[in-house]
């Protein structure tokens, strides 16, 4: 039921003819989604410049957001397999990894 109930929703009209699938296709990105974008925008940028780690302190200056916030992006992140974190002389630091690279590479091209 609740299947037939998003196919009825989809096929209706947005705005000016469109679908309402092809709306969905420019939804508006949630802030996690784009922050974690911007880390590894950042962190892609670093790495062409020849700085394969960047400290997550300075993750949270140049993005401006709180150590906290960062860490649960870097996590989520990290489950994907697109970082990896570790302590480096008393400091957390990111990298990319081998699939963050590619992933960023796609989106750096989009």
């Amino acid at each position: 039921m609740l299947l037939d109930h998003d196919y009825l929703n989809t096929q209706e009209t947005v705005n000016e003819g469109f679908t309402a699938d092809y709306a969905a296709d420019f939804a508006p990105l949630d802030r996690s989604t784009v922050l974690m974008l911007s880390m590894l925008e950042l962190l892609y940028a670093e790495h062409a410049q020849g700085r394969a780690q960047v400290s997550l302190a300075v993750i949270c200056k140049r993005l401006d957001v709180r150590m906290s916030t960062v860490q649960r992006l870097m996590t989520a992140l990290e489950e994907q397999q697109l970082v990896q974190v570790c302590m480096q002389k008393d400091r957390l630091v990111a990298a990319l990894t081998a699939n963050g690279e590619e992933i960023s590479q796609v989106l750096k091209a989009a």
